[in-house]
């Protein structure tokens, strides 16, 4: 009797654990489905984990051999600037152009004109060439004539021609020297800046006083004139002078009209019928004490 006591006890506690243990196996399924639920919600939520995962072990700079990764720095800069972008090309800007829009005005003498260009020499025996546009000036134009004492209106700078000319008229500057003697003492002027002896010959009256150092003449012809060597007309110390004559130097005097004071000179003048040419050329080289005009 009491066997079967003891038997059913021991049957009743197998029974307990088995069903104990029943349930506890029947509960790890569903346990382990929630857990599954949970980490496809968990990667539906972040689709990029695994990716990132990824991209942080693939940039991982490993420490160099021999040495701690603590005591290892790595600059912190971006892939941008690990990478220069290249080189492009600039396109110089081009240079600003200063221009001189204000208006001027000159006195001075006409010394050559044509249908595009006027030059002109100042009082202090400077020279200009100014240009003139196609718009035209004001002022008669046409009736520019070399010699010709004129008040000039431009536009622009001076230096290496860079004025327009805007307008021209009479000036009202007092020399005492006509147009006539201006015009004739640029014609000689221009006959000895090209060493032309013929021009010079045209330009003479004749008989002319003749001094070249050598010896001093009185030269009849024109023929005979020209038959002399260029060399003891046109020196170096006479065409210097006359080349650059300041035509404002121009005086007249009791020999003529002197062009150069002292050595070397040259003097012009006109004869019984009012019409100038040189009457005297001096070709000695100046002295110490002789004015350069």
């Amino acid at each position: 009797m009491k066997n079967n006591k003891a038997n059913k006890k021991i049957f009743a506690l197998l029974l307990t654990g088995c069903i104990a243990f029943g349930a506890c196996g029947a509960d790890a399924p569903e346990n382990a489905n929630t857990q599954d639920n949970a980490k496809e919600t968990a990667e539906a939520d972040s689709p990029d984990t695994e990716a990132a995962t990824d991209s942080q072990q693939d940039d991982a700079i490993p420490p160099p051999t021999g040495s701690s990764a603590s005591n290892t720095t790595f600059p912190s800069a971006s892939i941008g600037s690990l990478f220069p972008t290249p080189l492009t090309e600039t396109e110089e800007e081009p240079e600003e152009t200063i221009t001189d829009n204000e208006i001027h005005s000159m006195v001075g003498i006409i010394t050559d004109a044509t249908a595009y260009s006027v030059s002109i020499q100042t009082p202090d025996g400077s020279h200009y060439d100014l240009t003139i546009p196609e718009s035209g000036v004001t002022g008669n134009v046409s009736y520019i004539t070399i010699g010709q004492l004129a008040t000039l209106t431009y536009q622009g700078s001076l230096d290496e021609s860079h004025a327009t000319l805007i307008g021209i008229s009479n000036s009202q500057m007092v020399t005492g020297i006509y147009l006539e003697e201006y015009a004739f003492a640029i014609k000689i002027i221009n006959a000895y800046r090209a060493m032309d002896l013929k021009a010079l010959s045209e330009l003479t009256h004749f008989p002319v006083f003749l001094e070249t150092g050598s010896f001093s003449s009185v030269i009849d012809t024109s023929g005979e004139f020209e038959a002399i060597d260029n060399e003891k007309i046109f020196t170096e110390a006479l065409v210097t002078r006359l080349a650059n004559y300041n035509l404002f130097d121009l005086k007249y005097t009791d020999a003529g009209f002197v062009m150069g004071k002292g050595t070397p000179s040259l003097t012009f003048d006109v004869d019984d019928d009012g019409i100038l040419g040189v009457i005297g050329i001096n070709c000695n080289p100046a002295s110490e004490a002789t004015d350069n005009n």
